[in-house]
């Protein structure tokens, strides 16, 4: 008996030991994957103090369909405030500039000194779609201003670094189901348009991306031609272009995204460039256990050794 009992504590000390060297092997793993040093394979982003290359005129035109799952009337509206990587956590402000149908004023505004909260009901069961444009209004609109990458690292390597260009913000279209799921985001579907211009006083060249960008959506139109950087967030496809611009030359952009990606979508108006719907399906998953990756493997182990040490004491030694 006193036997069982020292063997039972004994395995429990070394599965508790386990545990713990496990999780601190874990902590050095991600943070060697972390490191660009150890991962050759991610992109490393260098922190820059400034923009050669800045935008304005950032509008949006969306139409949506929303379906209303509850049994009595569902409310939704315009969000007219956008928080992505601006330089110094700055945020988008946005103006209505119209709606169809049209909207109605919200009992409960957000941001009164953008207009006021724009819009509508939706009855019982039924099923809405509307459209509307916005206009960005100071920072993006007719102040210059550009998304930065906000875990880029400082310049400590030498004597050849890479240029990533102008980083891009991104958001999920379907996020009001989260907020209200009782609301059913049926389709959504964004063009967005913007200026660049080159306010140095020599040529400048290299990649800027579209500034606001939807996730697990479908790029179908883009003027002009834009190609597809996936490598920026997960499941996104991001529109991005290589530009060359003079000193104080501007060059237009518009580009439009569908989601979600299905097999039907096609490229609205006279489009110059359609991706494969299946393209935000090429981003690699790493495998390597992390914080963010759930439940380890070893761990699993370990617990399967100490139920089985439980039983075998329970049977054999009791």
């Amino acid at each position: 008996m006193n036997l069982g009992k020292s063997l039972m504590i004994l395995v429990l000390l070394f599965s508790v030991l386990g545990v713990f060297t496990f999780a601190d092997s874990l902590v050095v793993v991600s943070a060697q994957n972390e490191s660009p040093d150890s991962n050759p394979g991610g992109q490393t982003w260098i922190a820059y103090n400034s923009s050669n290359v800045r935008m304005t005129g950032l509008t949006a035109t969306i139409t949506v369909t929303i379906k209303n799952n509850k049994e009595y009337v569902q409310y939704f509206k315009i969000s007219q405030l956008y928080t992505g990587s601006l330089a110094e956590n700055e945020t988008i402000k946005f103006m209505v500039d119209w709606t169809d149908p049209e909207a109605e004023r919200m009992i409960d505004p957000v941001s009164p000194e953008l207009g006021g909260d724009y819009g509508w009901a939706i009855p019982a069961g039924q099923t809405k779609t509307v459209k509307f444009k916005v206009s960005a209004t100071g920072l993006m609109g007719n102040e210059p201003a550009w998304i930065s990458e906000g875990t880029a690292v400082p310049n400590t390597y030498w004597p050849l670094v890479p240029d990533m260009g102008l980083q891009a913000s991104w958001f999920m279209p379907n996020e009001i189901e989260m907020l209200n799921p009782n609301l059913d985001l049926q389709s959504w579907c964004g063009t967005f348009t913007f200026t660049a211009t080159n306010f140095a006083s020599y040529p400048v060249a290299g990649i800027i991306r579209g500034p606001i960008i939807p996730t697990d959506s479908a790029l179908t139109f883009s003027d002009p031609q834009a190609f597809v950087d996936n490598e920026v967030a997960f499941n996104t496809n991001v529109a991005a272009w290589d530009i060359h611009l003079d000193p104080q030359e501007s060059q237009g952009f518009v580009y439009t995204y569908k989601w979600p990606i299905n097999a039907s979508s096609s490229p609205t108006g006279n489009g110059q460039n359609l991706f494969p719907v299946t393209a935000a399906n090429n981003t690699t998953n790493t495998t390597v256990p992390t914080q963010n990756t759930g439940a380890p493997y070893g761990l699993l182990v370990l617990a399967v050794i100490v139920v089985a040490a439980g039983l075998g004491y329970a049977k054999f030694l009791r």
